[in-house]
C-alpha cells in the first residue's frame, strides 16, 4: 500500500481535532520562539570589517548595512572631521567593540540610546545639561489609537513605530527636531518635536484608490505608465460585496467579468463557479469546462477555480484583473482569457500581533416560488386536462371502455387518499435551515530582519439540502528573512483539506415533482414505494445508506527571493512545488429503486472509488533595471524565463453486487461491472521567455512593449512554440500645461494591441493514442488498437485583441472614471470534426474557427466627506457582442441552440410564435406543425411559416421555420455600490443585475403536467374559450412534454433582465476605550444579508434570472442568507 509521507492518518473524529490542535500548538510555539530569536538577534548583533585608511564616516555606513542600528551624529563638525585614517580588521565583534576601537585616540564619545548610535565630543558630554523625552499618541479621524505608525526624526536615522495603544516615546539629545510620521493607507505628515507634553497627532486617509500600482504577478508596475486595462479591488471592498464568496465579489466589481450560473445547481455549496471575462474565447469541450477561464494567480503561483473558491477571504490583500493583452501578454499561452492576479496580506515588523475573524450565517431555502397545487386542485386539474379521460392511441388497438375504467380507479384511488387527508408537502422533506461557520486565526510579528505568519482555519459550509456539506481546514506558516546585503527570503508552506458531501435527498427536481396526494410514508412508517404514475419516491433513496463524498488534501511550498542589487538592479526569482492527492467515494444501496428492474442479485447496488494524485512545480527568474533620468523620465526593463510542469494520475474502482444496505465496503462486492479498473495520467510542461519594456518621458508619454516566446507539451510536434507580443502606448494629459487645473488630478488617455494564446485543454490532444487490451493476444504479445488521431500540427489558439481607454480623477480624486473599448479576434481556435463510426476512434482536434468579441466597460466612483460621514457610490457597467466569424463552412444545430457562421455563438433556435389557434377553422387553414391538423386543438400555440426548402414560405411548419431567438450571453452588466461609516459604523448596499439576456423557460416550471404532471398556481392562466388571450397555451396532459406547444420557440424565449440586491452589510468597530479594558486592538461586528429581492420579468414566478436556462425546478433550491461576523484583533 503506498503511503502518503506528508499526512498522518488518524481515525476518529476526537483523535482528528486532538491531532490538528497539537499541531497548530506546535506552530505557534515555533512562532514565538522564532520572534524571541529575532528580537536578541536584532539586539546583539556582531559585525565583520576589514577596511584601511578609512573616514568615520565610512565606517559609519558599513556598521548601518549589517547591522540595525541608527547613527546619529554630526558629519560636518570639526571633531568628526579629524577621524580618518583607520584601519578596522575585525571578524564577528560587537558594534560597540568597533566604536571603542575607532574613537578610543579622539575627542568623541557615543551613547546608545533606543537601538540608536549617538556620536558626540567629549565637550559636548560635559556641556549637556539632560536628554529631552519627545513622546505623544497618534489616532486617526474617530480617535482610535494607531498601532505601528513610523515616527522618524527627519534628516536622522532614528525612529520609532507606535505601540497598540499608538503611543510613542523618543529621548533625543537636547535641541531641536521635527518628526514625520507615516502609515500604509494614511497621508505622511510632518509636526515639530515638543517636549515637555505629550503630542496629540491626528493621520487622515488618503482618499486615493488603490489602484495606483498595477500588480502583474510576476513584478508590480507604477499605473502612472501603464498601458494596461485593468481593475484591482481592496479587501473591504470586497468584504462589501460578498463576506463568503470570493468569486461572486470579484465577478460584481468587475466590469466585463461574467459570473456563469448553472440552473441545475442553484445554491448548492460543492458547486464551484465559472467565470467569463469579455466573452467567451474557445469553443466549449466536454472534456475541460475550465476552457475559457481566466488564469488565476495567488502570490505569483497559479492555482485553480476551485483553490480560488476555497480561499479565505480574509488572507486576502488585494485582488488586479488583467483584461487586455498589454496587461496579460507576460503569460503568452495563458492569457487569452485574462488574468486574475491575488496577494495576500503582506507581513508587518512588531510585537506579535493576533487577528481572528469568525463568520456565521445561516441560509433559508427559498421555496415562495415553488408555488404549487394542494392535493385537491391538482387532481382536479388533471381531470380537466383530459388525463383520467380515456383516448385511442396511434396504433387504434385500444379498448377504450376497459382503459376509461382504469382511469376511473385510479380517479377513485387518489379521491378517497385526499378525502382522508392525504396532502403531502414534498417541498419541505429535503430542504433545511443550513447553519454555517467560518473561523480563521493569523499570528504574525517579527523584527525588521525576520517576519512571521501563523494562519489557521476551518470553515464548515452546509447547503439548504439536508446532510449536504463542504468543510475546509488549512494550516499556513511564513517566514521572511532581509539580509543587510538588500537580500530577501521568504518561504510560505500551506496545507489544505477539503471535504465534501452530497445530499442524499437527491434532485429537488424529483421533489417538486411529486404529486400531493401520494403518502411519503406508508403505514408501517417506511418511505411508500407505491406511487402514482410509476414515480420513485425520493424519500426511499434518501433513507437508504446512499452516499457520495469527496476530499482533496493539498500540500504547497513556495519559496521567494529578492536581490536588490542596487537602486536600478533588481533580481527575483520564484519557486512552487504542490502536491494535491484526492478520494471519492459513491454508494448506490442494493435497495436503491434504480434496480427494481434488475432481477440478478450479483448486480444490485454499485461503489465506485477514485482515487488521485497531482504533483506541479513551477520556477520563475527576473531581472529589472528601473532608472529614473533628470527630467523626470522613467526607463523600465524586465527579463525573465518561467518553467512549469504537472502531472497527475488518476484511478477508478466500480464494483457491484451488495446483498444488505449496510455492507458497503469493496470486499462486500460480488464482481466489476466492466471487467477491471481504469486509470489515466496526464504530464504537461511549459516553458517561457519574457521581456518587458517600459519608458515614460516627463511623466506624459508612455510606451510598453511586452514579448514572450512559450512552449508547451499539448501541442503538435511541429507547433511546439508559440510567439505572442503586445504594445501600448499612454499620455498623462493631466501633467500638461495647457491642461493645470485645481479640479483636475487625473486625465490619461491609453491604448494597446498584441497577440495572446490559449492553451486550456487537455494533455495529449495532439498524438495518436493507443490502448493496450488483453483480449488482443498475438505471438509476441498484448495488442494495442488507436483510439484518438493525433495532429502533429495542432497549434495555440491565438487572440489578437485591440483596447483604448481613458482614465479620469477630479476634485481631489473625489470622483474617478475609467473607460475602456475592446475588441478581441480569436483564430485557430480548436475543435473536433467527426468522423466515420467505422474508424473507430475520437475525432482529431484541428484549429478551424474564428471569433470575435467587442465590447466597453465604465467604472464611475464618488467618495466623500460630510461632517463625521464618510460615504461612497460605486458604479460599473459593461457590454460585449459575440460574433462566430469563420467555422470553415460548417454549423453546429442543437435541440435548442445553434452555432453558425455571423452569429453569436450558441444562440437559441427555434420557432416564431403567433399567437393561439382559436378555432378549428383557423386550424385547417393554417400551416401546422406534423402537417396533420387533426394533431392540433384550439388553444394551441402557432407558429409562423417563415421558409423552406427553396428559402421562401411552403405552406409547411418544420425545420426550415427555425430562426435565431435570442442569446443567453448578458448583455448590459451593472453593479452599484452605496456604503459609508459614521463614528464606528460603517454599511454598504451591493445591486447587480442585466439589462439584456434572452433566457428560455422550458421543463415543468413552464409546461404545465410536464414532466410528472407536476402544476403551479401561476400555470393555472391557460387558454380557454373563455380565456382566449391566457398567459399559457392549453392545458394538456403530456407527461413527455412531446406536444407542439412544447417546441423551443418565441413563445418560451423571454427577456431575463433583472435588478438584485445582492448584498446589505452593517457593521460596528467598538470604540477603542472599550476594548482596551480587554487587552483588544479592534473589534467589528457586523451582519449581512444576501439575495433580499429581484426585480425581474415576472413571466413565470419560479425562475431565477440569473440562469440562462429556467426549469422551474432546479436540481438545488435557491436560497436567502442571513450572515453574522466578528472581527477581532489582539
Amino acid at each position: 500500500m503506498k503511503k502518503n509521507q506528508w499526512f498522518i492518518p488518524i481515525r476518529g473524529n476526537r483523535l482528528r481535532k486532538l491531532w490538528l490542535m497539537a499541531r497548530l500548538l506546535f506552530v505557534f510555539v515555533f512562532a514565538n520562539l522564532l520572534h524571541v530569536s529575532a528580537t536578541a538577534y536584532s539586539q546583539n548583533r556582531t559585525v565583520t570589517l576589514q577596511m584601511k585608511e578609512a573616514t568615520l564616516e565610512e565606517v559609519v555606513q558599513a556598521l548601518k548595512l549589517q547591522t540595525d542600528y541608527g547613527f546619529f551624529y554630526n558629519i560636518d563638525n570639526a571633531e568628526s572631521q579629524k577621524v580618518k585614517g583607520l584601519d578596522v580588521d575585525v571578524r564577528e565583534v560587537a558594534v560597540e567593540e568597533v566604536l571603542d576601537h575607532i574613537l578610543r585616540k579622539t575627542n568623541l564619545t557615543y551613547t546608545v540610546v533606543n537601538n540608536v548610535v549617538i556620536i558626540k565630543s567629549k565637550n559636548q558630554v560635559a556641556d549637556e545639561k539632560k536628554m529631552i523625552t519627545v513622546k505623544g499618541k497618534v489616532v486617526d479621524k474617530e480617535n482610535i489609537p494607531l498601532p505601528g505608525v513610523t515616527v522618524k526624526v527627519v534628516g536622522t536615522n532614528m525612529g520609532i513605530a507606535t505601540d497598540l495603544d499608538g503611543l510613542f516615546s523618543l529621548q533625543l539629545p537636547e535641541g531641536k527636531y521635527s518628526l514625520e510620521f507615516s502609515f500604509v493607507g494614511f497621508k505622511t505628515v510632518t509636526f515639530q518635536a515638543e517636549e515637555g507634553k505629550e503630542m496629540n497627532i491626528t493621520l487622515e486617509e488618503e482618499v486615493k484608490e488603490m489602484d495606483e500600482v498595477v500588480v502583474t504577478g510576476y513584478f508590480t508596475k507604477s499605473k502612472s505608465s501603464y498601458t494596461g486595462a485593468v481593475k484591482t479591488m481592496k479587501a473591504n471592498e470586497l468584504k462589501a460585496v460578498s463576506g463568503t464568496n470570493i468569486i461572486a465579489a470579484i465577478s460584481a466589481l468587475t466590469p466585463g467579468l461574467n459570473l456563469v450560473e448553472r440552473s441545475d445547481l442553484g445554491s448548492n455549496p460543492n458547486h464551484v463557479p465559472e467565470l467569463l471575462l469579455r466573452g467567451m474565447g474557445s469553443f466549449s469541450s466536454s472534456n475541460n469546462s475550465q476552457v475559457n477561464q481566466p488564469t488565476i494567480m495567488l502570490d505569483g503561483v497559479e492555482i485553480s477555480m476551485e483553490e480560488l473558491y476555497d480561499l479565505d477571504i480574509n488572507e486576502i490583500e488585494s485582488i488586479t484583473v488583467l483584461k487586455d493583452a498589454s496587461a496579460t501578454a507576460l503569460y503568452g499561452s495563458r492569457a487569452a482569457n485574462g488574468v486574475i492576479v491575488i496577494e495576500r496580506k503582506k507581513l508587518a515588523e512588531g510585537n506579535m500581533r493576533v487577528s481572528y475573524n469568525f463568520t456565521a450565517n445561516v441560509q433559508f431555502p427559498y421555496l415562495k416560488d415553488y408555488d404549487v397545487l394542494n392535493a385537491a386542485e391538482k387532481l382536479e386539474y388533471e381531470r380537466l386536462s383530459g388525463l383520467y379521460t380515456a383516448e385511442q392511441n396511434q396504433y387504434g388497438d385500444l379498448d377504450l371502455n376497459k382503459e376509461q375504467y382504469r382511469l376511473d380507479e385510479l380517479y377513485n384511488k387518489y379521491y378517497q387518499e385526499i378525502a382522508r387527508g392525504v396532502d403531502s408537502d414534498w417541498l419541505s422533506q429535503p430542504a433545511r435551515v443550513a447553519f454555517s461557520h467560518d473561523h480563521s486565526l493569523r499570528l504574525y510579528g517579527g523584527a525588521s530582519s525576520i517576519r512571521y505568519e501563523l494562519s489557521g482555519r476551518f470553515n464548515n459550509t452546509q447547503g439548504v439540502m439536508k446532510d449536504d456539506y463542504r468543510r475546509r481546514y488549512a494550516l499556513g506558516f511564513k517566514l521572511e528573512y532581509h539580509l543587510p546585503n538588500r537580500l530577501t527570503f521568504s518561504n510560505r508552506t500551506t496545507y489544505n483539506e477539503v471535504d465534501t458531501k452530497d445530499t442524499p435527498y437527491g434532485s429537488f427536481s424529483n421533489w417538486v415533482n411529486q404529486n400531493p396526494y401520494d403518502r411519503i410514508y406508508d403505514e408501517f412508517g417506511n418511505p411508500n414505494r407505491n406511487m402514482s404514475w410509476n414515480n420513485d419516491n425520493p424519500m426511499v433513496e434518501a433513507k437508504l445508506g446512499n452516499y457520495s463524498i469527496d476530499g482533496t488534501k493539498t500540500l504547497s511550498n513556495t519559496t521567494d527571493v529578492r536581490w536588490d542589487i542596487n537602486e536600478q538592479f533588481r533580481i527575483t526569482g520564484n519557486f512552487n512545488i504542490s502536491v494535491s492527492e484526492g478520494r471519492g467515494e459513491s454508494y448506490l444501496s442494493p435497495d436503491s429503486q434504480e434496480f427494481d428492474e434488475e432481477d440478478d442479485i450479483t448486480k444490485k447496488g454499485s461503489l465506485a472509488k477514485t482515487d488521485n494524485r497531482d504533483v506541479s512545480w513551477s520556477g520563475t527568474l527576473n531581472v529589472a533595471y528601473n532608472k529614473l533620468t533628470d527630467n523626470n523620465s522613467l526607463i523600465s526593463v524586465i527579463a525573465g524565463t518561467e518553467i512549469r510542469k504537472e502531472k497527475s494520475e488518476s484511478s477508478e474502482l466500480k464494483v457491484v453486487g451488495f446483498y444488505n444496505d449496510e455492507l458497503n465496503f469493496v470486499g462486500h462486492a460480488t464482481g466489476y461491472p466492466t471487467g477491471q479498473p481504469s486509470g489515466s495520467q496526464d504530464l504537461s510542461s511549459e516553458v517561457g521567455f519574457f521581456a518587458n519594456a517600459n519608458y515614460m518621458y516627463n511623466n506624459r508619454y508612455y510606451a510598453d512593449f511586452v514579448y514572450r516566446l512559450s512552449g508547451s507539451s499539448k501541442f503538435g510536434a511541429n507547433e511546439r512554440f508559440g510567439q505572442f507580443w503586445s504594445g501600448g502606448l499612454g499620455w498623462n494629459l493631466h501633467n500638461e500645461n495647457f491642461l493645470q487645473s485645481d479640479i483636475l488630478n487625473l486625465l490619461k488617455v491609453r491604448g494597446s494591441a498584441g497577440y495572446t494564446g490559449n492553451v486550456n485543454f487537455e494533455p495529449f490532444q495532439s498524438v495518436t493514442m493507443y490502448q493496450y487490451d488483453n483480449t488482443l493476444e498475438y505471438l509476441h504479445g498484448i495488442g494495442a488498437v488507436p483510439r484518438t488521431i493525433g495532429n502533429d500540427d495542432l497549434k495555440w489558439e491565438r487572440e489578437f485583441s485591440y483596447n483604448i481607454g481613458a482614465d479620469l480623477s477630479l476634485f481631489d480624486q473625489r470622483f474617478n472614471a475609467t473607460f475602456d473599448y475592446y475588441i478581441k479576434d480569436i483564430t485557430d481556435m480548436l475543435q473536433q470534426f467527426p468522423v466515420p463510426l467505422f474508424v473507430g476512434m475520437t475525432a482529431p482536434w484541428e484549429n478551424a474557427g474564428s471569433m470575435r468579441n467587442k465590447g466597453w466597460e465604465l467604472s464611475l466612483t464618488w467618495q466623500d466627506r460630510v461632517g463625521n460621514l464618510n460615504y461612497y457610490i460605486k458604479g460599473n457597467l459593461s457590454d460585449v457582442k459575440n460574433e462566430v466569424t469563420d467555422l470553415y463552412g460548417k454549423e453546429y444545430v442543437g435541440t435548442t441552440t445553434i452555432t453558425q457562421e455571423g452569429e453569436q455563438y450558441n444562440s437559441w433556435y427555434g420557432y416564431v410564435a403567433d399567437g393561439y389557434f382559436q378555432s378549428r377553422e383557423e386550424i385547417n387553414n393554417s400551416p401546422v406543425y406534423g402537417g396533420n391538423p387533426d394533431n392540433v386543438k384550439p388553444g394551441y400555440i402557432k407558429y409562423k411559416d417563415i421558409s423552406g426548402p427553396e428559402g421562401v414560405p411552403d405552406g409547411k411548419i418544420d425545420s426550415y421555420d427555425r430562426t435565431i431567438l435570442g442569446n443567453p450571453t448578458p448583455r448590459y452588466e451593472f453593479g452599484l455600490t452605496l456604503g459609508g461609516d459614521w463614528k464606528g459604523l460603517d454599511f454598504s448596499l451591493f445591486f447587480q443585475g442585466v439589462g439584456k439576456r434572452d433566457v428560455y423557460y422550458s421543463g415543468a416550471g413552464a409546461r404545465a403536467l410536464s414532466g410528472n404532471y407536476t402544476i403551479y398556481k401561476y400555470q393555472l392562466d391557460y387558454w380557454t374559450e373563455d380565456n382566449p388571450n391566457a398567459k399559457f397555451p392549453i392545458l394538456l396532459e403530456d407527461p413527455n412534454g412531446t406536444n407542439p406547444n412544447n417546441m423551443i420557440s418565441s413563445f418560451w424565449v423571454k427577456s431575463g433582465a433583472y435588478c438584485r440586491l445582492k448584498n446589505i452589510v452593517i457593521g460596528y468597530t467598538l470604540p477603542q476605550r472599550w476594548t482596551q479594558k480587554a487587552t483588544l486592538s479592534k473589534v467589528r461586528i457586523y451582519a449581512s444579508a444576501q439575495n433580499l429581492f429581484t426585480v425581474k420579468n415576472n413571466f413565470y414566478e419560479g425562475f431565477d434570472p440569473e440562469n440562462s436556462i429556467g426549469s422551474g425546478a432546479s436540481c438545488y433550491p435557491l436560497n436567502k442568507t442571513f450572515i453574522f461576523g466578528l472581527n477581532v484583533e489582539f
